[in-house]
């Protein structure tokens, strides 16, 4: 991000950091804005939490008090407006698909803008491919440093090698690796966790800690059920019934090719009567007659999936994929 803002100084840059629930979005764009400090980037930065048309709305009144722009929203507008410094905003948590940010984006060729989505759709405000940044996973070495620094332990070769296998079973994601931290720190088991988490998976990543080291209120499965909450039915169904395939590589033709299937030719591997009948009862509705797939209709139901980040567009494979702990998480929450 610091190469993207850096170009061009004095045009206007917006920049969108998408990914998954507890990918670690609002830290990695608290750390840019502290990084930023340093070098002077920014002649002010302001803060707007996008989680709702009324926090977006209070936001942009403190921004007008701050500056003495006025009272309403529409006055810290056209202060940014008027103003050609290098001013930044971050829209924080710009997560609700129903609200149409381009209204709150000042019209103007100036000035900075960061937002932190799981919706991937608003890199449509983007200008190129380089202002896109999609979170993944940690890489392991990054993972270790936290799960040690969040459960309070030394970096000994020894803990570092139990915690190296602790990351890897959570896929290096950040919120279940700090969650995990804060759960080892409370009970002092780094060596015991893996076992613990084995044997109660779905009830350690629903645990909120006593304590956090952030105001992130949620916890992984949380953060998730938020999301999977704002489904509409055909997308929740859909995504249920992709848990129970793997979590990779995952094609619009496995649906097209089921809703069709009369259960020959698979032999022991065919499903029940029963897990057949409902799947195809619910794909049905994929259909614009008895026999035509209708593509339209399953793509937008995918993208409704994919404007929450629980699922993703796998580059140059025509394929979808869902992140291994949201696939273990939706099949548990059946």
């Amino acid at each position: 991000m610091h190469a993207y803002f850096a170009h061009n100084i004095g045009s206007r840059h917006v920049s969108v950091l998408y990914g998954l629930g507890g990918a670690g979005k609002t830290q990695t764009a608290l750390k840019f804005v502290q990084e930023s400090e340093q070098s002077r980037r920014f002649s002010r930065v302001f803060f707007i939490d996008t989680s709702t048309l009324g926090t977006i709305d209070l936001g942009l009144k403190g921004l007008a008090a701050a500056t003495h722009a006025g009272k309403t929203a529409e006055d810290a507008l056209q202060w940014l407006i008027s103003q050609r410094l290098e001013w930044l905003i971050l829209f924080n948590n710009a997560d609700d698909v129903n609200i149409n940010l381009q209204q709150f984006i000042p019209r103007c060729t100036h000035g900075n803008i960061l937002i932190t989505t799981r919706n991937p759709e608003l890199c449509v405000h983007t200008a190129s491919a380089d202002a896109q940044h999609r979170l993944t996973d940690m890489e392991e070495t990054d993972a270790v440093e936290l799960l040690l620094r969040s459960s309070r332990n030394e970096s000994t070769p020894e803990n570092m090698q139990v915690a190296s296998k602790i990351v890897q079973t959570l896929h290096n994601f950040p919120l279940a690796v700090v969650q995990a931290g804060a759960f080892i720190y409370k009970h002092r088991c780094l060596k015991d966790y893996l076992d613990l988490y084995r044997t109660n998976r779905i009830r350690l990543l629903k645990e909120q800690p006593t304590q956090t080291h952030d105001d992130y209120a949620w916890t992984v499965y949380t953060t998730w059920q938020i999301s999977f909450d704002h489904l509409t039915e055909p997308a929740a169904r859909l995504l249920q019934l992709c848990s129970f395939l793997h979590h990779e590589g995952i094609t619009e033709s496995m649906f097209s090719r089921a809703v069709l299937y009369d259960g020959r030719d698979l032999g022991e591997l065919a499903p029940t009567v029963e897990d057949l009948s409902a799947a195809q009862e619910f794909l049905v509705h994929f259909l614009t007659s008895p026999r035509t797939w209708d593509q339209l209709s399953f793509t937008e139901v995918i993208t409704e999936i994919r404007g929450y980040s629980l699922m993703e567009l796998e580059a140059h494979k025509e394929a979808y994929s869902i992140h291994p702990l949201v696939h273990d998480w939706t099949q548990s929450n059946l």
